[in-house]
């Protein structure tokens, strides 16, 4: 048997080995990698605090522009469609212990009492109209009714009163003769200022891009530290992070503060950016009547100019040679989000921390605190936002709290805890909040705590909801009551068109030119109205009048 030797198979082996050998290679530069991004192996402390500022700003814009993008869809309708709401609050008591008989007797009514609210609104034609109603005991006792649109506005109390009040801003000449007011020619809205300095995000990235960008070119490797040991606990998240500080000395401080006011002052985007939106606002308060001085945009470049020349003088004036410092620490996670940022001023061998935040995302969870401190001599100046939440299941629960104190004692300290429940197109949410507020006129502080509940079910052409308001007062004075509580209910319909009634002598009176003659006819019919609505509320009346 004759055997033919295989010249190809040590090839054939060399090949497979050299596979293995590459896949392995793949294998461990890919390991290399992975670490390389995810634990920094390799980078200097400057890349890793660079790239945590990029991704928690990128982080933060892509949380900015959610949010922005759900409050826009939840108003839309709000401002593309007419909407009729009715509100109504009942079941009001007033816990409380008065003395006086007839001040009981009116805080026992209460509780009979229903408000109710009817509101008309049309964003996209200007125009509003509603009327408040008063009901006491089932029955409807007095009603106001409202519109009002670009130059028009009017009111009327019909139980007492037929006609409609009102002033067409046409006539404000007269009423400026009459009445000594300066009245515009229109009125403005809520949706006429915001469109005047609206901003697009692009427009604020692309303005925003080269500071961020000189900011990062001005730091020096040797300006910060890296500490890898470090440790991250707040609220029940506990993480190994990396300690990055960021030191300026005076010098560094002034030569960054310097080129980045160079900068500002020579950024045509910049000012065409913060000119136009005053020169819009200044335009629409003009062309509406508003009493507005508006200076050129010469002028204004001027004093945009001066603001950052006065700056830079001052920068000019600092020493050099100063061994204060700014220190700014961070606490980075693996995957280069910054859990907390602290902002230290170091002057005479002091540190003052002035600005501390905590933020962070992990899994269900979100937090965040920002603290401003104020530091001054016998003061302990705190501005401080806080914000916890959890959200799994259709159910977000959390806290929220503001603080502001002055000195140990805070001016104001607010507080509330909230679940938040959605099922299908409802969604129902409970707070329990407290308050303590500082009192100017009293020693002990005003604390009060309550709570809030809340459903909101969409509609197929709206939104219904209803709820109740409750809250006490922890420390009442006596001639403060212990607790109010109420009822809320509300529907709101979208696409309700609404109609404001066109104003002639027949139903109404140009408070603008009103005589004499208007003012006794106002006067005969509002007495004999008055003396009919205390005939048909006699009992009423009665249970006012008797002690």
């Amino acid at each position: 048997m004759e055997i033919t030797p295989s010249l190809n198979t040590p090839r054939k082996s060399m090949k497979k080995t050299l596979l293995i050998a590459g896949a392995a290679v793949v294998v461990v530069l890919g390991g290399l990698g992975t670490a390389y991004a995810k634990f920094d192996l390799f980078k200097s402390a400057k890349s890793v605090y660079l790239q945590s500022e990029a991704e928690s700003m990128m982080k933060f814009s892509a949380d900015a522009s959610k949010a922005y993008g759900e409050y826009e869809a939840y108003m839309k309708p709000y401002l593309e469609k007419p909407v009729h709401s009715t509100t109504e609050l009942s079941e009001i008591t007033v816990d409380a212990t008065i003395p006086d008989p007839q001040a009981q007797k009116i805080l026992d009514m209460l509780k009979s009492a229903k408000l109710v609210m009817q509101s008309n609104i049309d964003e996209q034609k200007n125009q509003q109209s509603g009327n408040f109603e008063v009901h006491l005991q089932d029955k409807k006792l007095a009603t106001i009714e409202y519109f009002l649109n670009d130059t028009l506005m009017g009111f009327r109390l019909p139980e007492f009163y037929s006609k409609y009040g009102y002033i067409d801003l046409k006539d404000r000449d007269a009423v400026k003769e009459k009445l000594g007011e300066e009245l515009p020619k229109r009125f403005l809205t809520y949706r006429d200022l915001y469109t005047a300095v609206a901003i697009k995000e692009d427009e604020v990235k692309s303005i925003v891009t080269p500071y961020a960008m000189l900011y990062a070119s001005n730091i020096k490797d040797s300006q910060v530290t890296m500490n890898k040991e470090a440790s991250f606990s707040e609220e029940g998240l506990q993480a190994n992070v990396r300690e990055l500080t960021v030191t300026f000395n005076q010098e560094e401080a002034t030569t960054l503060v310097k080129q980045l006011a160079e900068k500002a002052k020579a950024d045509e985007k910049l000012f065409d950016l913060i000119y136009s939106r005053y020169h819009n606002v200044s335009t629409l308060m003009k062309d509406s009547g508003y009493p507005v001085e508006e200076i050129s945009k010469d002028e204004f470049k001027k004093n945009y100019d001066k603001s950052f020349d006065d700056l830079l003088a001052d920068i000019t004036q600092t020493d050099k040679n100063s061994k204060d410092q700014i220190k700014m620490v961070v606490l980075v996670d693996g995957d280069h989000q910054i859990l907390s940022r602290k902002l230290i001023v170091n002057e005479d061998n002091k540190d003052d921390t002035i600005w501390t935040s905590v933020a962070y995302s992990k899994g269900a969870d979100t937090y965040y605190r920002y603290t401003l401190n104020a530091p001054e001599e016998g003061k302990e100046g705190e501005l401080s936002f806080t914000y916890k939440a959890t959200e799994q299941n259709g159910k977000k629960a959390g806290k929220v709290g503001i603080l502001i104190k002055e000195t140990k004692d805070p001016v104001l300290d607010f507080s509330t805890t909230f679940e938040v429940t959605k099922q299908d197109k409802k969604e129902t949410g409970v707070y329990d909040f407290k308050l303590v507020a500082e009192d100017e006129y009293s020693a002990q502080p005003i604390t009060l705590s309550g709570n809030v509940t809340l459903s909101e079910t969409a509609t197929e052409n709206g939104r219904d909801s209803e709820g109740s308001i409750k809250f006490n007062f922890d420390n009442p004075t006596p001639d403060m009551p212990k607790g109010v509580s109420m009822k809320l209910k509300s529907k709101q319909e979208f696409g309700k068109a609404l109609e404001i009634p066109a104003m002639s002598e027949a139903n109404a009176i140009n408070l603008a030119t009103i005589t004499d003659q208007q003012m006794m006819e106002i006067q005969q019919e509002a007495g004999m109205a008055l003396e009919k609505f205390m005939a048909e509320n006699e009992a009423l009346v009665q249970q006012f009048m008797m002690p």
